[in-house]
């Protein structure tokens, strides 16, 4: 049967067309154009990229589709393991989140040439009785892993565990018992961008535990730790002002997914408010934004309201090959608004086991573009 190549579109007739087709190539079975209740409300577009994909429609095809179709979805975290499991490849559900359908390239094997059947296969060369194996090196250990076992080691000198209703088992750090004013993300620390965005840089022994893993919340007994296991430059929501910047911890319902990213409410988090309100943030002018003591800078509560009333949020959160980014307010903008150059700080992921390394060690990149 000769079969005429034609380009997908997405008018349904052509559709039903293709369905059709598969059917009396394939005949019933897994591959044939079936109707299929779906248990998630998918919308229509996507809908359409799942039967193709349950037709057995190559990536190609389907990605060229999806690029056609010029249409974008903000999928929750049930739709994208929903589509996963019903066989959507992991390109064609990033191509329907941010439009990109740019299919990954392949090497195609060489060709195999086969060998005349009158010619006489070679005599077996003789092959030397193997060399003794060499004893086995045993591997470098490996450092360990985060756990709560780890955290209460390094934490316990600098603070309290306590039982914390609705959280179970944090850590309030003693100055925060010490001092009321005290805030995360605030006192004897300030902001240095990396090659992994913002990330706050703190002068406590403890702060490359508490700033870069969990979360932060204001319980009954004032500001306490809940931990959290996955790293990041900083765990914060950040919101602009005209002439001012602002930052809050982000709280524990802020919860990270790997291959997805942060999540609230069940949907994937991009610019949303977490619930946070204007006693959560702290504002600093913009010519105040690089300083190591921002306390002494920090905009009074009845000014922190109007900013807050007036202010936009600029997270700039997003995934780059599985690592957590924090963008923020942007490079860009900080650097036009603080008129100052920045440079690129290389993050040191995970260095909280291995004790806090100062600032003046890490490498230093002078990259002028923004990655957002």
């Amino acid at each position: 049967m000769k079969l005429t190549m034609f380009s997908l579109t997405t008018k349904p007739t052509v559709l039903a067309g293709l369905c059709a087709m598969m059917a009396l190539l394939l005949g019933p079975g897994p591959g044939a154009c079936q109707a299929q209740t779906a248990t998630v409300n998918l919308p229509t577009g996507v809908q359409e990229v799942l039967k193709l994909s349950r037709a057995g429609i190559s990536d190609d095809v389907i990605l060229a589709h999806i690029k056609g179709a010029r249409a974008t979805y903000n999928l929750t975290v049930d739709e994208i393991v929903y589509l996963n499991g019903q066989g959507v490849s992991q390109l064609a559900i990033k191509a329907l989140m941010t439009g990109d359908a740019t299919p990954v390239a392949t090497t195609p094997a060489p060709a195999r040439v086969p060998s005349p059947s009158n010619v006489m296969p070679p005599a077996p060369a003789y092959t030397p009785p193997p060399a003794p194996m060499p004893q086995p090196v045993a591997p470098p250990a490996a450092e360990p892993a985060v756990s709560l076992t780890t955290f209460q080691s390094q934490l316990s000198p600098y603070g309290a565990w306590v039982q914390v209703p609705g959280y179970g088992l944090c850590w309030q750090p003693t100055v925060a018992v010490a001092d009321p004013m005290w805030r995360p993300y605030f006192n004897q620390g300030h902001w240095v961008y990396t090659d992994a965005g913002w990330s706050w840089e703190s002068g406590y022994p403890w702060g490359s535990v508490a700033f870069h893993y969990g979360r932060w919340c204001r319980a009954s007994l004032g500001w306490v730790w809940v931990p959290g296991y996955d790293w990041a430059p900083a765990w914060v929501s950040w919101r602009h002002s005209e002439g001012y910047c602002g930052w809050a911890p982000l709280p524990p319902a802020a919860v990270f997914r790997a291959g997805v990213g942060l999540t609230f409410g069940g949907r994937v988090a991009v610019d949303v408010d977490f619930g946070l309100g204007v006693d959560a943030f702290v504002f600093v002018g913009n010519d105040h934004f690089w300083e190591h003591e921002l306390h002494r800078f920090s905009v009074p509560h009845e000014r922190t309201v109007v900013l807050f009333g007036g202010s936009r949020i600029m997270n700039g959160y997003r995934m780059d090959h599985g690592r957590f980014v924090v963008e923020g307010l942007g490079r860009d903008h900080i650097a036009l608004v603080t008129h100052r150059e920045i440079k690129v700080v290389e993050s040191i992921h995970g260095s909280h086991d291995r004790g806090r390394i100062e600032p003046e060690h890490r490498a230093v990149r002078d990259d002028r573009h923004d990655h957002r």
